[in-house]
């Protein structure tokens, strides 16, 4: 028998939320009693939601519960015990306390919860209920086999967390990269001046960084991708109904965290290998050149240092474009997923590669809103910036969910 582990919730949530808001979803989701999500929203506490589990099917209901808001973690089990239940269940972490699945409920007919049934047959509303359930797959039901009142059915369970989960990405339609715009667009909308701040508050902390020669720079790099997972964090709180604030710039701090810096620093490693083969393609002299005052007066010394950087900087570009293909959709994968560095990074660029002509269509109407966007000053660009950032996400959630 393998490892054995357990999904536990924190007792917090990665942004701020609104618990009547939460207990709502969580039992539409989960299938659990009303009452039961409330008190896990409640309860400021860690919580064990699920046990006796391989680590493939910790991750999964990991970042299921994560895609909630919750923050969790899996943790290996230790003397788990033979034919105990491995439904997800709130029971209490405390000290060698393991918590106890509660009775098993009478079963209830899932389409009027009278309690007559017999032999497959509800004797209150007279359905057939195998054959009501197959009509209704998305629904979460409760039978027999409910060890406790906070699941729903395993196979229902289990099609809660599975649906969604990031795989294969899919190829869109063409004209879905102006979608993800005018859809990012929208989430700027709902909250324009969080959005605004959170832009705002990001750009001064780049600029202190950029003060320390180097380091600021590397430090930024690998931020980016921290606080761009903050982004996605905020963009899916839109998409449940609760509100971008500027907090949500740091939630990234507080998922997965260290995978998000490792893109951050993959994605500068990339970028370094990258600038040294254009050095050693172009050659010190060039570059030694650009330091002479003397040598660059004169036009003929000019004109050959020109041409030696066109192949470097056109093969640099190309280089650049898978590089920034895997990284483009990545922070939202790890954030929102849980995936690795280099997981994200693979299907980041696997999205992009089966999306070419969506994207395409993207680069050229961003490249036109934001030439639009510094005409007024540059104000436009507190409004397109935050519609690009938003962007990533609804490309996302279009490319690898359906």
């Amino acid at each position: 028998m393998g490892d054995q582990y357990r999904v536990v919730f924190s007792g917090r949530f990665t942004s701020e939320i609104d618990p009547e808001a939460f207990a709502g979803r969580f039992s539409e989701r989960f299938g659990c009693g009303l009452e039961k999500a409330r008190q896990l929203a409640a309860a400021g506490r860690e919580v064990v939601m699920k046990r006796g589990i391989d680590e493939e099917q910790a991750r999964k209901y990991q970042r299921a519960l994560a895609r909630m808001g919750m923050e969790v973690r899996i943790e290996p089990q230790e003397d788990v015990r033979q034919g105990a239940p491995a439904d997800l269940k709130l029971a209490p972490m405390e000290e060698n306390q393991e918590g106890v699945a509660e009775p098993a409920p009478d079963p209830v007919c899932p389409k009027c919860g009278s309690p007559d049934i017999r032999d497959d047959n509800c004797m209150g509303c007279g359905i057939i209920i195998s054959k009501y359930r197959e009509r209704q797959p998305e629904q979460m039901v409760h039978t027999h086999h409910e060890e406790n009142p906070y699941q729903a059915p395993e196979a229902d369970l289990q099609q809660a967390v599975d649906e969604g989960e990031p795989g294969d990405p899919r190829s869109v339609p063409a004209g879905h990269g102006w979608r993800w715009l005018k859809e990012g667009l929208g989430h700027f909308r709902a909250n324009p001046l969080a959005w605004i701040l959170a832009l705002l508050a990001w750009l001064a902390i780049s600029l202190v960084l950029s003060i320390i020669p180097l380091i600021g720079t590397i430090a930024t790099t690998l931020l980016s991708a921290v606080v761009t997972g903050g982004y996605m964090i905020g963009c899916q709180a839109q998409e449940r109904g609760e509100a971008f604030t500027v907090s949500h710039l740091f939630s990234g701090f507080h998922q997965n965290s260290g995978q998000l810096l490792l893109v951050g620093l993959l994605y500068l490693v990339g970028m370094v290998v990258i600038m040294f083969g254009v050095f050693a393609l172009a050659g010190g002299a060039a570059f030694m050149m650009m330091g002479d005052p003397e040598a660059m007066q004169d036009p003929a010394a000019v004109e050959a240092m020109m041409s030696s950087f066109y192949l470097p900087l056109l093969l640099a570009m190309g280089l650049m474009i898978p590089l920034v293909m895997a990284y483009w959709f990545a922070p939202a994968l790890v954030a929102l997923d849980g995936l690795s560095a280099i997981a994200a990074m693979r299907l980041s660029f696997m999205g992009c590669l089966k999306n070419i002509l969506p994207f395409l269509l993207y680069g050229l109407v961003l490249f036109l809103v934001m030439i639009i966007a510094v005409i007024p000053v540059g104000l436009g660009l507190l409004v397109a910036i935050p519609a690009m950032i938003a962007s990533v996400y609804t490309g996302y959630r279009d490319i690898y969910y359906d």
